[in-house]
């Protein structure tokens, strides 16, 4: 957990807070090498997408745990209606992860 500790520390805490980082990690196909190489666009929408997926985390630890444990074991499709995606295994609201992608870091790499 050192890497993520030392690359988002512009904005990560606490070692609780990690999972939301290292979710941003797979949502943007490991892009962001270094915090303070984003542009302050990208830095202002990653941090607050980082403070409301760790709420997400937290208030819904119980559910995205029995949810995801469940779909890794029996390999059952997820849907969560329109308001949720579970992308590359991370659960993430919806209007987040359109947040996240106006950063340009989302796509999938070529």
């Amino acid at each position: 957990g050192v890497m993520f500790r030392d690359k988002f520390a512009d904005y990560v805490n606490t070692d609780d807070e990690l999972s939301a980082a290292e979710h941003i990690d797979i949502l943007t196909n490991f892009r962001i090498h270094s915090f303070s190489d984003l542009t302050d666009f990208q830095k202002n929408i990653v941090t607050i997408v980082h403070t409301r997926l760790t709420e997400f985390e937290k208030e819904n630890s119980d559910l995205l745990d029995s949810l995801l444990t469940s779909y890794s074991i029996n390999g059952v499709s997820m849907a969560f209606g329109d308001r949720v995606k579970c992308i590359s295994g991370v659960v993430i609201p919806a209007d987040l992860y359109s947040l996240l992608c106006s950063t340009g870091l989302c796509y999938p790499a070529i």
